[in-house]
């Protein structure tokens, strides 16, 4: 069934908001942004350059060539609302997107599908305060949001889970400090697929993020965590379920058990009809997120941002046992939009250490063998519609059959890899450009040792590269021309130089 398809509920739910919205005379505009492209992919081997395909959302296929058409439309938050947030004349603001990839192959796998939906969703926002239903692009953590490899838990490289969430989406003073504490957090409820070793598999996400200092200030620091929680249920064979799950085959589920997803606590029953001794020693569902810290420093004509990623999974951080890992980013910011050298980003990414090769559950400092993004219930792993949700440096495992579906999601999850990207305009001028041709350069070298469980009898090296330009042309009121170029080599993935070739047209009616 096509992902279009199994969103059908979600489309309809969302119209049906709208048209509600508007019977009550609430202020939902027409769309104020459309968007559409029409672009391909092509490649020297069958397979997609890293690079390419990595954090975007899930809509770029692993095989190569392919063909795609992508159209959207918007309806942004009216800029003219009062400074609390609120719209002119009424107590709430509205907005809605939609957008739609249709891609066409000649060799994809079985699970890409030719149509996607990546983003369909209504928001609403009042004061401080922000909900939305459905799907929307969206990245946690403190990170920087374009050249990185993406934050570990949550970096946009798969398609957004459709979800009801409720937060504060922007850094928001706290009036009794005087603005030098500002706060940003989210907390979500979203429904992950009805397919799948584990079938109708939900989604628990909160994220709360504090920063210290003025907006103007010298020098601000940021802190803050973000907790993702996939539980409920039921193995996709009832008849042959794992030992890890109740002979049932149902995982525990209902308002009692939220409370355990969302407290982080362990249940406290002897109930052995609903728990089973997993989840009496490994709390109710598949518990992971990062907790992160940050740095800002204005330079005057630069800026300064240093940040680092905790990586937590089964309780190795609270013992500082798996310090080692994580991911460490510092970029330097020209502030100038139109420097030729705006960002340079230096990154470094450990999964290596996990908290060591054993697990003592009885012993805090023998409780390694983390296994990211792998988890004895759900074995769909940390994914979402066969793609990664944190990291791509932890890809699944699309091999032979003692691999993920029916083993372990990724068997490749102990990995450093250290990163530069470089992004920046160049001052190319002509009757054809309306402004200045944009770049980014990203440069990868990872290395690849495996699980724990199973690791590669030598370390697989792998360099992944990628370079591409924005080049906004004032052909037809406007276009924009994109090129980009991609290259891997080393033992991990085919080795292979891609390209992808895109127009893109966009239309403001502000």
């Amino acid at each position: 069934m096509h992902t279009c398809s199994k969103s059908g509920f979600l489309c309809v739910l969302i119209l049906l908001v709208i048209t509600s919205c508007y019977l009550q005379a609430q202020p939902v505009r027409k769309p104020n942004r459309y968007v559409a492209e029409a672009g391909t992919y092509l490649s020297s081997s069958t397979e997609t350059p890293f690079w390419l395909r990595a954090n975007q959302y899930g809509i770029v296929p692993y095989r190569s060539p392919v063909a795609t058409f992508r159209a959207g439309l918007y309806s942004e938050y009216d800029s003219s609302r009062h400074g609390d947030g609120t719209w002119r004349g009424s107590k709430f603001d509205i907005g809605y997107g939609v957008n739609m990839v249709v891609n066409g192959m000649q060799n994809g796998l079985s699970y890409e599908n030719n149509v996607l939906l990546p983003e369909a969703y209504v928001k609403v926002r009042r004061g401080i305060w922000e909900l939305y239903l459905g799907r929307r692009r969206e990245k946690f953590g403190l990170a920087d949001s374009t050249l990185s490899t993406g934050s570990y838990s949550w970096s946009g490289n798969a398609m957004p889970v459709p979800k009801i969430q409720i937060g504060i989406p922007t850094f928001t003073p706290i009036g009794f400090t005087k603005g030098w504490v500002a706060i940003q957090g989210t907390f979500a409820h979203g429904y992950l697929d009805a397919s799948g070793y584990i079938q109708n598999k939900m989604l628990h996400q909160k994220s709360l993020y504090l920063r210290f200092g003025h907006q103007r200030d010298f020098m601000r620091f940021y802190a803050g965590l973000n907790h993702q929680v996939v539980w409920g249920g039921r193995v996709a064979d009832p008849f042959n379920p794992p030992g890890t799950v109740q002979s049932d085959g149902k995982l525990p589920s209902g308002l009692k058990n939220y409370f355990y997803v969302v407290s982080t606590l362990y249940p406290k029953s002897n109930d052995t009809s609903e728990y089973n001794y997993f989840d009496l020693t490994n709390r109710i569902g598949n518990h992971l997120g990062s907790i992160d810290v940050a740095a800002e420093i204005d330079l005057s004509s630069h800026t300064l941002y240093i940040y680092r990623q905790n990586i937590y999974d089964d309780g190795s951080l609270f013992y500082l046992i798996n310090i080692a890992d994580g991911l460490n980013g510092i970029r330097l910011r020209r502030n100038d939009d139109n420097a030729i050298v705006r960002d340079i980003l230096f990154e470094f990414l450990n999964t290596t250490s996990q908290g060591g090769p054993e697990f003592i559950i009885d012993d805090p400092k023998r409780r390694g063998k983390d296994d990211y993004f792998n988890h004895q219930q759900f074995r769909d792993g940390w994914a979402y519609r066969y793609h990664t949700v944190g990291t791509p440096f932890i890809p699944p495992g699309l091999g032979p059959r003692d691999q993920y579906p029916y083993g372990s999601f990724t068997n490749n999850n102990r990995v450093y890899v250290f990163h530069t990207g470089v992004g920046g305009s160049l001052p190319l001028s002509g009757r054809a450009l309306m402004s200045p041709i944009t770049y980014q350069i990203k440069l990868s070298y990872s290395h690849n040792l495996g699980t724990y469980n199973v690791p590669f009898s030598a370390a697989r090296k792998q360099f992944s590269g990628y370079a591409g330009i924005v080049a906004p042309l004032s052909i037809l009121g406007g276009l924009q021309l994109t090129g980009s170029v991609a290259v891997d080599a080393g033992t991990l993935y085919q080795n292979s130089i891609g390209t992808f070739l895109s127009i893109r047209k966009i239309v403001n009616t502000n």
